[in-house]
């Protein structure tokens, strides 16, 4: 064992097939599927949480996904497993009244609440263990707080970070977060002048939010910041869908890399739009707020602008509006909420190996089985999820191939031939849809 790296006192030492980083939606199916077909594989799966909270600051009383129920954990690859959502419906006797509610899609609340079940559930998931460290000495070894244990193969499913853009860095506080801890934080926001910036599904769903608190509670101001031109709907048509499909992201991670960098910009409406229920909330919130209710919370909008500065004042931020290279004008806020997005970034407990894990402009760089490229052994393997939008496309981040790519791990971790039925072709061909000659959707950068 390298200095420095002794095994606490009393820890336990396991060796392990795999080691599971992380059991929220990403490693926690593959958890599931591990369980459900009883393979033999010794694994464990390692979370710093003792009760699973999916996203619990951004989980909004109406927040909705925007995926279909079907892709949970498990269904789009074994719809017989006990880990379905329909078969935690079923379990607490809701079946029927989720039906007869018709919700237009799966609330997050109760999407959450499902992951926590299987969390739960799984014998092979273990809460409670934050991990410090993953170093190589010939197997794996993960040491956490309690324990040292070593492995043939890790899978890292962490999630990403929010993402401060350079401008709001270093004024991060009480007054000016990301949208991503809004809940925790709780910010008093009555009678004050509240700036949301980011003009995506997150950032609706954060004013629709503040609009709904109640009245003594609400925002005096709210102001709407936004780089796209109008606030667009997500693209869910079934076409579009196509793009969400196993077989395509196969095709795209075969592409060249301008190719992938082109077809992520004329698609991003598959993905960074708002749904069309949010949109019309959103639309009705401001038709209140301007007839029926003028003097209770007056809501600006400013699309099409880009905060070019941000200016500590007092408590609040004085946010610089730009349009193009021009300065068209300024907010004074007293909280500025971010709904910028979130990115990639190495987590602290890889660090030991960072330098042997090669990386493709801000990206690890996998392999067809979301094993990362290496200059270890090809036996002894690190998996990655959720990492790799660049090369595995718009879906990467989506919870609609979840169940997929946690199989396609498993059938490598088992060194099988994959086991899932293979998908039927797409409707539309390969050949058409990488001659289209330039972007679908404007190029929208950061939204903000």
């Amino acid at each position: 064992m390298p200095p420095g790296r002794e095994t606490p006192v009393g820890a336990r030492q396991v060796e392990l097939s795999c080691i599971g980083v992380g059991a929220g939606p990403l490693n926690l199916s593959l958890a599931c599927q591990i369980h459900d077909e009883q393979t033999g594989l010794e694994a464990q799966f390692l979370d710093r949480q003792v009760d699973l909270r999916w996203h619990p600051a951004i989980t909004f009383e109406s927040s909705q996904l925007q995926v279909s129920h079907f892709e949970d954990l498990v269904t789009l690859v074994n719809p017989r497993s006990a880990y379905t959502f329909v078969n935690y419906l079923h379990e607490h006797g809701r079946l029927y009244h989720f039906l007869n509610a018709q919700f237009n899609a799966v609330l997050r609340a109760e999407f959450e609440q499902y992951l926590r079940w299987a969390f739960h559930r799984n014998p092979l998931v273990r809460g409670g263990e934050t991990v410090r460290e993953i170093y190589y000495d010939g197997e794996f070894r993960v040491r956490t707080d309690n324990a040292v244990l070593g492995a043939r193969d890790v899978v890292v499913g962490i999630g990403k970070q929010a993402q401060i853009p350079p401008q709001f860095q270093g004024w991060t506080g009480r007054n000016l977060f990301h949208s991503s801890a809004l809940l925790d934080i709780h910010p008093e926001v009555g009678k004050k002048h509240v700036s949301v910036v980011g003009g995506g599904q997150s950032g609706a769903e954060v004013l629709l939010h503040l609009v709904g608190l109640p009245k003594e509670l609400r925002p005096r101001l709210i102001t709407w910041v936004s780089q796209c031109q109008i606030y667009v709907p997500l693209d869910n048509s079934p076409f579009t869908n196509e793009l969400f499909m196993s077989c395509f992201s196969d095709r795209l991670a075969g592409m060249s890399e301008s190719q992938r960098k082109l077809f992520l910009r004329r698609f991003v409406l598959a993905s960074d739009g708002i749904s069309e229920s949010t949109l019309r909330a959103t639309y009705q919130a401001l038709y209140r707020h301007t007839f029926l209710e003028p003097n209770e919370c007056e809501i600006t909008l400013q699309p099409g602008c880009k905060v070019s500065r941000c200016v500590n004042v007092g408590a609040g931020h004085r946010l610089i509006l730009q349009r193009g290279m021009e300065d068209v004008g300024e907010v004074t806020a007293d909280i500025v909420i971010l709904a910028t997005g979130y990115q990639n970034a190495l987590p602290d407990f890889l660090e030991p190996i960072a330098d042997r894990l090669e990386q493709i402009d801000n990206e690890l760089a996998i392999c067809e089985d979301f094993s990362v490229r290496w200059d270890g052994p090809r036996d002894r393997r690190i998996f990655v999820q959720n990492a790799s939008l660049g090369q595995r496309g718009l879906v990467d981040p989506s919870l609609s191939l979840l169940a997929w790519r946690a199989r396609r791990i498993l059938d490598s971790l088992l060194g099988r031939a994959p086991r899932a039925k293979p998908e039927p072709p797409d409707f539309i061909s390969s050949t058409s849809i990488e001659r289209w000659p330039g972007p679908l959707a404007p190029e929208r950068g950061q939204k903000i």
